[in-house]
């Protein structure tokens, strides 16, 4: 079976300018490591607004330094199970990311290619 596998991970900026900024290099510097990964989409998370509801950027910055919520969306192909295609997935992912905390978000079925 071949899985759409969503997973989160934490990455650090250090001077920053702003928001933005955080959020460009953090997808730059991410999407430089996993360059060999074609199937694989990086993005800013959101996180949704506790008072009003509405999603927000996952970016937190302070003093120049970000901590800056990713989000990789990876193709697994020929896994035995969802459980077998999130673990490929942070495999995969986590060896060209190395200390970078990785979490399953979600794993879907996707059609045959």
């Amino acid at each position: 079976m071949n899985y759409l596998v969503t997973l989160q991970g934490a990455w650090i900026v250090r001077n920053a300018k702003s928001v933005e900024d955080a959020m460009n290099i953090a997808v730059a510097e991410a999407g430089k490591m996993l360059n060999r990964l074609s199937f694989v989409d990086v993005n800013v998370g959101d996180v949704e607004c506790p008072k009003c509801n509405e999603p927000l950027k996952s970016v937190f910055l302070v003093a120049g330094t970000a901590l800056v919520g990713l989000v990789f969306e990876i193709k697994v192909f020929n896994a035995e199970s969802k459980e077998h295609a999130a673990r490929i997935a942070k495999f995969e992912i986590g060896k060209r990311l190395k200390r970078t905390p990785l979490d399953v978000v979600e794993v879907r079925k996707i059609k045959e290619v």
